[in-house]
């Protein structure tokens, strides 16, 4: 919850800089986006998450894909929950599940994080706490991998890991 209110703290004051000089929002956000690996991606997130979106900067595309990602980790945290609760998986798997569990939960605080520094301006330890998050995600599917058991997680894991792709490459827009 902290993190949403930081968040749309960031994106409130995102609304006090000047918008981006591209002609409309359309172009806006592809050329953000055309900065990222996942453009597409890029261009769902934001729109998804902040339909109403009028203009966009750095700082406010930022706070957009960051909150996508909370929202996402949080709905894959709460389906490997669920998970954890069928009868039909066996011991190991509900093992590596409930250790995914904790992942998510880490990888959470690590955007928790992230927002506190780019709040505090610290660009370095906001760009170290993505990075630690796409280590979490890693961490949960290589569980799976060392025992050779298909993972229920991982096409999840994987847009989890571009999203936070798109956040770096946007930081990385911000950068002096």
């Amino acid at each position: 919850m902290r993190v949403v209110i930081v968040l749309a703290f960031i994106l409130t004051l995102a609304l006090s800089h000047p918008s981006a000089t591209a002609i409309n929002l359309d172009n806006s956000l592809k050329f953000f986006c055309s900065h990222t690996d996942y453009s597409g991606l890029c261009i769902k997130s934001i729109k998804e998450t902040a339909p109403r979106l009028k203009r966009a900067n750095i700082n406010i595309i930022l706070a957009i894909l960051m909150h996508a990602i909370d929202v996402r980790a949080r709905e894959v945290r709460a389906f490997t929950l669920r998970l954890t609760k069928q009868s039909h998986s066996n011991a190991r798997t509900l093992e590596l599940l409930h250790d995914c569990v904790d992942a998510y939960d880490t990888a959470l605080e690590n955007l928790a994080s992230a927002t506190q520094a780019i709040k505090a301006g610290d660009i370095g330890t906001r760009d170290s706490m993505l990075s630690s998050m796409i280590s979490n995600f890693d961490s949960c599917e290589d569980g799976f991998n060392e025992f050779a058991i298909k993972s229920p997680l991982t096409n999840r894991a994987t847009i989890l890991k571009n999203m936070v792709d798109n956040c770096l490459a946007i930081g990385e827009m911000s950068r002096p």
